[in-house]
């Protein structure tokens, strides 16, 4: 029997009626790179040092049907890219086997639908969802809602047209223990229309409407708008009463149309004396006896 040396090198025979040196084995370089061509088949695991180095990428087939004709008898845990679905869509989509069906390896959320008042959606890759603004109010559009039910709404106001139907209104009050004297400030913005005040006046007094300590009430309003206020004052024996009437710090009493046509020179002892205050904007100035037309009146409630 030949001795063939193959110490790191292949073994050859002699083929006389070919003339060929055929080869019969030998050593493999592990040293050496490799490259394979063709269809490679290994019964057991294969185990690599180094990364292995694919031009077509590991597993990566153009669709499904690709998928199934290469792993014919796929098992729990192959794994697989595949570039589109049975439609031709791309979908770019790392899928494994679970035993017995192929599944995207795209987490538990298989799609995003968008929904009525959303935008977007998607069934892979980064999904977008943005509000469908024809459905959806938000604080920079502008909707027309028809017959909508608003319960216990909050609304800062807002600016209403046309003809409005309103069953009722619980309007807010200021209630103070303040005794009014010298310059009453009604700051309409936050104290609202109405101020009650339960203790009796210590003095005569003026009364100033603003619109809040930073807004004027002559930039508050447009021209061709009006404010109405109420002041609740409480007399004790002696009957105080409103002298003089302010806007934004100005003397409007020069202005101001009092209820019979003349100002009230006292108020009423032992009794609430309501001034009704209404300032409607005649013109868009800011001299504030010019800007304003003012309607005032007095009512005794004991």
């Amino acid at each position: 029997m030949p001795t063939f040396v193959y110490d790191g090198r292949p073994a050859f025979m002699y083929d006389e009626e070919s003339d060929q040196w055929l080869q019969l084995g030998g050593a493999i370089d592990t040293s050496a790179g490799y490259s394979w061509t063709g269809t490679q088949s290994w019964a057991n695991d294969v185990n690599f040092t180094d990364s292995l180095t694919s031009k077509e990428g590991i597993n990566n087939f153009l669709n499904p049907a690709a998928r199934n004709a290469a792993i014919a008898s796929p098992v729990h845990g192959t794994v697989a890219f595949v570039r589109q679905n049975d439609a031709g869509t791309t979908i770019n989509q790392w899928q494994y086997y679970d035993g017995s069906d192929w599944v995207a390896n795209d987490g538990d959320i298989s799609a995003v639908s968008s929904g009525v008042g959303l935008t977007g959606g998607g069934t892979a890759g980064a999904v977008t969802l943005s509000v469908d603004t024809t459905f959806v109010a938000t604080t920079s559009n502008t909707m027309t809602m028809s017959n909508k039910t608003l319960t216990t709404p909050t609304i800062n106001r807002p600016t209403i047209t046309g003809t409005t139907q309103i069953a009722q209104i619980l309007e807010s009050a200021a209630v103070t223990s303040f005794s009014v004297t010298g310059t009453v400030v009604h700051n309409v913005l936050d104290q609202g229309a109405v101020v009650y005040y339960t203790n009796s006046a210590s003095a005569n007094y003026v009364l100033n409407v603003t619109g809040s300590s930073t807004t004027s009430l002559v930039n508050l309003m447009s021209t061709g708008q009006s404010l109405t206020i109420a002041s609740l004052v409480t007399n004790g024996a002696t009957a105080f009463y409103q002298t003089a009437m302010q806007i934004d710090g100005t003397a409007v009493t020069s202005v101001t149309k009092w209820q019979t046509g003349t100002a009230p020179s006292s108020g009423n002892a032992s009794s609430v004396d309501i001034y009704s205050i209404t300032a409607i904007k005649v013109a868009n100035t800011s001299t504030v006896a010019s800007a304003f037309t003012v309607f005032a009146s007095q009512t005794k409630f004991a």
